[in-house]
């Protein structure tokens, strides 16, 4: 049996159903991956800045054991009485 014009006019109209659906899907698809873009890049953002924060911390407290590291050492080299 030939291929009417019908038959080819329709397969040409299934294909174009399914490239819409595809384009669809696929847009979707990009959407979503931009959220979670969008919300992996504020946890990186949110953990730097908490990085700084505890580096703060750290510095902080470094600081004051050496305060007192100096403060010992005085204290047991010091003149005894």
């Amino acid at each position: 049996m030939p291929v009417t014009a019908a038959d080819r006019f329709s397969e040409l109209e299934d294909r174009i159903v399914r490239t819409i659906e595809l384009v669809k899907t696929t847009r979707k698809q990009k959407d979503a991956a931009e959220r979670e873009l969008a919300f992996a890049q504020k946890q990186i953002t949110r953990l730097e800045e908490e990085i700084d924060e505890l580096k703060q911390e750290r510095d902080l407290i470094k600081n004051k054991v050496e305060t007192l590291l100096e403060s010992l050492t005085e204290l047991t080299e010091g003149p005894i009485a």
